[in-house]
């Protein structure tokens, strides 16, 4: 398994011979970084086997690379239905032995009352949970989902004791954490929060661009 960072929030995935994208390819929104011009063109010269987006804000979703996936491959964008720019579907897909289902979650804070949004299950040789902008809270307790060996996180899930509580709970070898700005431009102290809480645990965070392989 790899797993490859190429967005601010997303990833290439590849799984059992299975390439799946999720928000792989975003917009700027400082401090966040935006998808370098040339992963981006990777993206688009060899198509993923699955895309998928867990909702519509800048920082996670690209509508261009969302249309232009659909009208080159005749694929289906994975997602919420409300994503703009294309037909997206909440269906599972399927390629191989691999699986990818949406789960209907709430995006963390006020943005929640607003904003469509959806986790990902990944399922094969390995169980794979991506939780975009999903709130940490509502997973409290949740036993209706396969153990996941790798849970890929935003860093509401990893700056407060409670929250990484919670990501632990979950039971996962393996936590990736997304989301980060550059340290240059972490203005909000968004590092020094997420390594005063997690010193010391086992906690994987990738540069834009860097693959890490599992």
């Amino acid at each position: 398994m790899e797993i490859r960072r190429t967005a601010n929030a997303g990833i290439l995935l590849t799984l059992d011979g299975v390439s799946i994208l999720m928000d792989g390819v975003c917009r700027e929104v400082k401090p966040y970084p935006v998808t370098p011009p040339e992963e981006r063109n990777a993206l688009s010269m060899c198509w993923p086997d699955v895309v998928a987006f867990t909702h519509a804000h800048k920082d996670h979703y690209d509508p261009g690379y969302a249309a232009a996936f659909e009208r080159q491959t005749g694929g289906v964008i994975l997602g919420p239905e409300d994503l703009p720019g294309c037909k997206a579907s909440s269906r599972m897909q399927k390629k191989g032995n691999v699986t990818v289902k949406a789960i209907a979650s709430r995006h963390i804070g006020a943005a929640g009352k607003t904003t469509s949004h959806a986790s990902f299950v990944i399922s094969g040789s390995k169980t794979v949970w991506f939780m975009g902008d999903s709130s940490p809270l509502q997973w409290k307790g949740k036993t209706d989902l396969p153990k996941p060996d790798v849970v890929i996180v935003p860093y509401a899930y990893c700056n407060t004791p409670s929250s990484w509580a919670t990501t632990k709970s979950f039971g996962a070898e393996t936590v990736i954490l997304l989301h980060m700005p550059d340290r240059e431009e972490d203005t909000i102290g968004l590092w020094a929060s997420v390594e005063a809480v997690t010193a010391g645990e086992n906690l994987l965070i990738p540069q834009m661009c860097e693959t890490i392989t599992l």
